[in-house]
């Protein structure tokens, strides 16, 4: 039994690195708006964040009012990876935009509790007990509790009318909705939206898959 050649082996092995580049290349010209949508949101997100030097209670509040970036991103991925009819689908864009609206006014509300502490290096106890007294401080909170079960209740809709317009599974929209009350509100509000951008993302990738296997068959 004859051994490969050297030469052969050769082949092989610059036929797998052209076959690992070719997979990259495709990646990326597949995935590339995803990185899009990121870069711009991630540097406002740290340009916004800058302008602000806090601790202690103040600083869980700057943390609290960044989920309007992520919500942004994740809406701009969830419309690109839908097929057609979901992208021009009026009541969801309306959703979504109602989904971003209530993180601008979670981030309205913990810089306005932010405001009201003014530098201070507060704990949590001491927040608690001083902080009614300063102007903005109790009507911060409520504001961004208010725009939180807004954001809650946006991603629940848009789960149900993405499963209602077959764009998702309801196993999906099901676990969407879920994930939005099951995490809190103050920490992620409307986390739901990963679970419907991962499943939208995973059906966009699949549809890749079988268009350029399809077109290797006609070409062959």
């Amino acid at each position: 039994m004859k051994r490969p050649t050297s030469a052969s082996q050769e082949s092989e092995v610059s036929a797998q690195g052209r076959s690992l580049t070719g997979r990259l290349l495709e990646i990326l010209h597949s995935w590339w708006p995803v990185a899009a949508f990121l870069v711009p949101v991630l540097a406002a997100q740290t340009i916004w964040s800058g302008r602000y030097e806090v601790a202690g209670h103040a600083a869980d509040h700057l943390q609290s009012a960044t989920p309007v970036f992520p919500m942004i991103f994740l809406s701009a991925v969830l419309l690109w990876a839908l097929p057609g009819r979901g992208r021009r689908d009026r009541l969801l864009l309306l959703l979504l935009a109602a989904a971003i609206a209530s993180c601008l006014v979670v981030l309205v509300g913990n810089v306005r509790v932010i405001e009201a502490i003014d530098g201070a290096n507060w704990t949590d106890a001491q927040a608690s007990q001083l902080g009614p007294a300063r102007f903005g401080f109790e009507s911060g909170h409520d504001l961004a509790q208010l725009g939180a079960w807004g954001a809650v209740l946006a991603t629940m809709l848009a789960a149900g009318l993405l499963w209602r317009r077959r764009l998702v599974s309801a196993k999906a929209a099901a676990a969407a909705a879920v994930v939005s009350l099951v995490v809190p509100s103050f920490i992620a509000p409307g986390a739901g939206i990963v679970v419907l951008t991962v499943s939208a993302a995973v059906a966009h990738a699949r549809g890749d898959r079988r268009l350029a296997r399809n077109s290797s068959v006609s070409l062959s």
